[in-house]
Order: C-alpha cells, then structure tokens, then sequence
C-alpha cells in the first residue's frame, strides 16, 4: 500500500497482509478483536497456544531454573552463609537504572534477614564504570567480608585480583558481554560469559539479581536457616520491571513476563520511592512502560549522570516518605540539570555530523570537546533515532575521549567494540548489543571508526529495516475508543521487541491546528469524506515538533489531506480522551506541496 511522500523519509511498511488467515484464525479461537489478532501476528504470533501465553504471561510457566547460570550455586551459597553468619556485604553497582534496582532489590532482599547491606555506587568521572582498585582496598579497611557487584565487573581483572590478594571475596552478577579470561571471583553468574550455555541471555541485571535471590532464599532454606519468615520475591518484581525497561531488554519470553507482573506489583505502589516519583509526574492512572523508560528512568539516571549515582539506588530502597521526597527531588533538580547540558551538547553534536559524516555511512560519530560524560549515552541515543544508524559520542579531554555508543536492531555493538579493545585499538571497552561505553586515545579515534565501519557496513537488511516505520493497521478517526485502546493494550507491555502498535490514520484532513506547551504541535482531523466537521474528530499531538520540518508543514497544513502515522493513548488530563501521537507525516501521492 503506497502511502505517498513520507516527510522523513522512512518507508511505511504495512504489516499483516500474508497472514490473514493467522488473523481470522486467532481472532476466532482466542475469541479477540481483530485488531489485536493483527497485532499479534504482526509479532511473530501465529498460533493460539502462542496467543495465550503473549497475553497472559506467567512467571511460573517461563521462569528458568536459577541454578542452570553456570556458579550460582558458589554465589548462592557464599551470599546465603554471609547472612546466617551476619556478615558485613557491601553492593557495588553500576550508576545507570539497572544499577540502581540491581542494587536496591539485592539490599532489600538481604535487609529483609536483619543484615545490613551497604551500597557502593562509584562516581561516574572520578572512579568510572565498575570496580577499582582503590575502593577495593576502602572496602576491605572498612571491614568488609563480601563485596558483590551488580550490573559490572565481568572485566574488572585487575581490581578483582586486587581483592583477591587482600583477602576480600567478591561475587559478580552481571549480563555484559565478557571475554575468554574470567576475573578473580567467588563466582561469575552472568548469562553472557563466554562459557555460558544459558539460553536466557537478554536479561538485564536486576533480572539476574532476581534469579540469584531466587537461589539464595532456596539455599537458606538447604542449611536449615530458619530464624526469619521468607521474603515474598514477586514484591521485588517492580524494580525488576523497571531495570528491565530502562536497560532497553527485548520485551520477549521471560522478561515479557517480569515487566507484565512487575506492573502489577507497581500499581499497588508499595514502594515508597516509585510511589513517590509517580506522585511527582502527577501520574494517577496506570503505570505503563512508557512512564518507567521516559519519567522514571531519566530521574533515577539524573543522579548517575550528573550529580550522586547512590541517589538513585536509595530512592528505590527507602521506606520513609520523607526521605524518598528529599531525594526525588535532588534527583529532579538534576534531572532538569541534566536537560540543560544535554541541549546545548546536542546541538553540538548535530553540525560536528552534519560536516564529518555522509548519509551512507555504516556508523556515526560525534566528537565533541569537554562534554559532561553522563550524558553521551543520552546524546547516542538521541543520534541513533535521529540518523537511524549505529552512534558513538565521543568526549575529548586531555588526548583522551570517553564515549558512548547505541545500535540499532540486528547490529551487535558491543561485541563490535569488545573486539576493538581486544585488538588494541581501545583503552577500554565493553557493552552488549544495543549499547556500550569505550575510552580511547585521539590518535586511535580513526582507526577506531574504521575498524566499526568495516564489521557494521555488511548489515544491509539492519539498516534497511532502521529506515522503515512498521504499521499494524489502517484506521478511520471513527473507528478509534477507549474500547479500541483497550484492546489494544491487551498486547502490553510494549517496548523494545514489543513496540507500541503503530497505526496510519489515511487521507485525514486537518481542521485545526495550534501550539501546545513550549513546542509540541496539535493537529485536529477528521476522515476526509466526512460531510461535515460535526462528526468524529481525532487530536493529533507532534511532541517537540515546532521547530521541525514535519512541524512547520503541520502548522500550514489546515484544510489539507495527510496520512498520518503514530501511536494511540488515553489523555487522562482530558476524561480520558483518545490522542493520536504522531511518528510521521506522508503527503498522498498527487497533492505535492501545493496543498500547503
């Protein structure tokens, strides 16, 4: 179906048109609408057996055994003998979201049998990602008998046998990719090692974390420990939802399943923290992905970013509501921090590839001088949308440039950059597939995109699919509701592996048109062959679209035929009313410029 011009250039893709017969089929034998039988399909789901267990995804059916993750056994048992022996733990953590709920589920869980674990975040400029040597040796002096580190420390190798030589055990929990060599741990539980056969390889820490006290509590009931009541485990299951959003995991099989329950367990808000930044957005409705990846999370990582790693971690583990406000609230003053210096890196960002990089190129890089390292992760992925190619940012400072890269589907970035690093090219290096983090020196910066553009530039199909907008189906302005959304939502959790359905609002005009908040665009629409402007209308939303070329032709567009493609929600600051959330414009083929 030939939608016309796309004003971003993005090829529209309807889906769902060879499997009608797996459409009618679903609809009939799991007794569902249509549109959600279409969604399905368009999913990879083709049969009723699979139908079922995609909408009702259970723990119980999907969760895998935690002792099938090479050492967890080792690590279950060394955590479970600290508690019965009252050790003094410390938690030593990434500073990103899944650092945060890795950490605050662990220290919960720990906490529940009355000992008392502290958390260790490193400061993102002064120490770094991961375990150093010299917090190793602070950690040891203060007394500790256990360190365990959570989303890090696959290839810490020389802090690690730093602790080693003093004494200190250390137990890993990670998921990033690591190479042949094995640091000097108790244990390594990471379903990305090497060795690993473990079939669930895209879980986010905080998953594997829950998997590890999953073995830890079957452990302490082994040994007979019996001095406190059992934690119940799905309490946790928010925070697991929330590191698995934020870490951007694939919304498939059992992380489908953390996120589902996780939700649930969140919309009881007994978590003091999340309750208090739900409060914060004014969300009184229903918590759904798209709050925890683009409000919660930002907050969380604010602190990592900016300002102090540990805020975040402590937010997610407070129970005092007061507390949790103070420090929801540093994490919103440097959220808002974080906002400012992002803008003003971005625009620097944008004409340093608009004079380097060419439209074919397998990869982009962004160089920039003194950016603040806690947001080129943000900026990388704010490029990688943009550009829909693989990104690396790059802060230079004394010779020396700290980067971030993301990926996009299909492309494998962190293998790329782990392989640069074991080729000498980078001082440091690592990551998983959709994301990672390098330093390099600035005379290897070259040889650095070179050697990315010579592994990256054979993905053709990768990028072509990055340059498409699937949609699901075609509706009419009067075919949308509640009802529909609600139908809709039945396919949820959406994110990535699971996107939001996507829809094509065709041949619509435009009725009216305004300005909204600091530089979001509204459209009003109505089907074209509607007789008057009486009937139907649907709110079309652009966010932050003033400034942009799809923006400015929205704004003079009244009177004139679009199709518009995007995403349905409910506005519940309006009686929740349906808006249409608009991901491009296409101008029907015919009607050129001239209608504008």
């Amino acid at each position: 179906m030939n939608f016309g011009r796309s004003i971003s250039n993005l090829r529209w893709r309807l889906l769902g048109d060879q499997h009608e017969n797996a459409i009618l089929n679903l609809k009939k034998q799991l007794d569902i609408p249509e549109v959600l039988a279409r969604i399905l399909v368009n999913r990879g789901v083709l049969s009723a057996d699979e139908g079922k267990e995609y909408l009702d995804p259970k723990l119980r059916n999907l969760l895998p055994d935690p002792f099938a993750l090479k050492d967890m056994d080792k690590a279950a048992t060394r955590i479970a003998n600290a508690i019965i022996n009252k050790e003094k733990i410390t938690i030593f953590a990434d500073y990103d979201v899944d650092g945060a709920t890795s950490s605050a589920l662990l220290r919960r869980f720990i906490q529940h049998y009355g000992v008392d674990a502290k958390v260790y975040i490193p400061h993102r400029i002064k120490e770094g990602y991961g375990p150093n040597c010299e917090a190793m040796v602070a950690l040891k002096e203060e007394g500790n008998d256990l360190v365990v580190t959570v989303d890090c420390g696959t290839v810490s190798f020389e802090p690690l046998a730093k602790a080693a030589s003093i004494n200190l055990d250390v137990i890993v929990l990670d998921h990033h990719l690591g190479g042949v060599e094995l640091p000097a741990a108790i244990a390594v539980v990471n379903p990305n090692r090497f060795d690993e056969t473990f079939s669930f390889k895209n879980i986010a820490a905080v998953g594997v974390v829950f998997l590890t006290v999953i073995a830890i509590r079957a452990k302490l009931r082994e040994l007979g420990y019996d001095e406190v009541e059992e934690p119940n485990l799905m309490h946790y299951l928010d925070l697991v939802a929330l590191g698995t959003v934020c870490d951007v995991m694939t919304l498939q099989g059992i992380n489908r399943a953390f996120v589902t329950q996780g939700l649930k367990v969140m919309a009881k808000r007994n978590n003091v923290g999340l309750t208090t930044l739900a409060n914060m957005i004014k969300n009184n409705g229903v918590i759904q992905t798209h709050h925890l990846g683009y409000a919660f999370g930002p907050r969380i990582n604010a602190g990592g970013r900016v300002g102090d790693g540990y805020l975040g971690s402590e937010l997610l583990c407070t129970d005092d509501p007061e507390r949790a406000y103070e420090l929801a609230m540093q994490l919103e003053a440097l959220n808002e921090n974080r906002r400012i210096m992002e803008s003003e890196a971005l625009e620097e960002a944008y004409s340093y590839i608009e004079k380097n990089n060419k439209d074919n190129d397998p990869v982009i890089f962004a160089i920039g001088l003194n950016w603040h390292i806690g947001i080129l992760g943000i900026l990388a992925s704010r490029i990688k949308e943009k550009y829909n190619r693989p990104c690396a940012v790059i802060s230079l400072n004394n010779n020396v440039g700290k980067g971030s890269a993301r990926s996009i589907p299909g492309i494998d970035l962190g293998t790329a950059i782990a392989a640069a690093k074991e080729e000498g090219i980078l001082l440091e290096g690592g990551g998983h597939a959709m994301a990672g983090g390098f330093t390099v020196k600035s005379e290897n910066i070259e040889s650095f995109y070179q050697f990315l553009a010579a592994r990256l530039h054979k993905h053709e199909e990768s990028y072509a699919k990055a340059c498409e907008i699937n949609i699901d189906a075609v509706l009419t302005t009067k075919a949308i509701s509640e009802e529909l959304i609600h139908n809709i939502n039945k396919a949820a959790p959406f994110g990535n592996g699971n996107p939001q359905p996507r829809f094509v609002l065709s041949n619509v005009k435009i009725i009216n048109t305004m300005i909204t908040g600091r530089n979001h665009v509204i459209v009003i629409a109505c089907d074209a062959n509607q007789q008057n402007t009486n009937g139907p209308t649907i709110k079309c939303i652009l966010f932050k679209g003033l400034d942009t070329e799809m923006g400015e032709l929205l704004l003079k567009s009244k009177g004139s035929i679009l199709n518009i493609a995007g995403t349905l929600q409910l506005n519940y600051y309006n009686n929740s009313k349906v808006d249409f959330v608009i991901d491009d414009v296409a101008i029907p083929n015919g009607l050129g410029e001239a209608g504008f």
